[in-house]
């Protein structure tokens, strides 16, 4: 068993501006009209000032508001922001792969249009790089007690299906080249939010190293959850189920 949850919890300094590494900050976006301004207006304004290299890429997931527009808007006023858009809603993992394919930084992160993961929070997750190749993070402030336990039963579905242990409750920082092109996006299928476990996972299985850092989450001001219902949950479980299948048949085909 790899256990890798709360070694390293450590709370750096922020760093004042980052320049070692290109980012690309991947929003995803689902009926986020009354939401994604703000977020996207403290996003550009906080990279602008804080990273040198950057490239922000809202993935609008087959929307029925305004969400569109809104992130159009702010494409049309930075290059470095762009929008690509799913017809129907496929999910949130399919919108991270989405996001993934059309980045072009040396690191991705994913982060929600509803504004609970600030993006500044990646000013206490950079300096990570200096130590690991992968940034997750706890949260560092009390969230509602239904989302600790969730928490804490993903976990242990997690070292159940893969043997291994890691925090991850809010965004993190990873590597796009060992994403597409070491494990493969297609080598990854689930397409809710377990996407992101999966694909770590696989990074630790492959020797890569990860460090975890603690962030701030904010209460949701508009809507609803989109992750916390019950059809969700099952579906998640299934692909956790699914995973630990996968991992036996590939244990299987390598013994031969």
């Amino acid at each position: 068993m790899v256990d890798l949850s709360a070694r390293h919890r450590r709370e750096p300094k922020p760093a004042e501006r980052y320049d070692r590494f290109s980012v690309a900050v991947i929003v995803l976006a689902f009926n986020e009209e009354e939401s994604l301004p703000g977020m996207l207006r403290e996003s550009v304004d906080w990279l602008a000032a804080s990273i040198a290299r950057w490239e922000l890429i809202v993935v609008d997931d087959g929307s029925k508001d305004g969400t569109r527009a809104v992130a159009e808007r702010f494409a049309a006023e930075d290059p470095r922001v762009r929008v690509v858009s799913h017809e129907t809603n496929r999910g949130m993992g399919a919108g991270m792969k989405t996001g993934i394919r059309a980045a072009t930084c040396d690191y991705f992160t994913i982060i929600a249009g509803d504004g609970q993961h600030p993006t500044p929070e990646l000013a206490v997750m950079l300096p990570g790089l200096e130590e690991a190749e992968i940034v997750t993070t706890y949260h560092r402030n009390a969230r509602e007690p239904h989302r600790r336990v969730l928490s804490w039963g993903f976990r242990q579905a997690m070292k159940w299906a893969c043997g291994i242990d890691f925090t991850l409750e809010g965004i993190y920082l990873f590597p796009r080249k060992v994403a597409v092109e070491e494990i493969g996006l297609e080598n990854v299928p689930p397409d809710t939010f377990f996407f992101s476990f999966e694909l770590i996972a696989r990074a630790l299985q492959r020797g890569h190293t990860i460090t975890v850092r603690p962030m701030l989450v904010r209460p949701r001001e508009h809507g609803q959850s989109k992750v916390a219902n019950v059809n969700r949950i099952k579906r998640i479980g299934r692909e956790i189920l699914d995973f630990r299948t996968r991992l036996e048949a590939e244990r299987g085909r390598r013994k031969r």
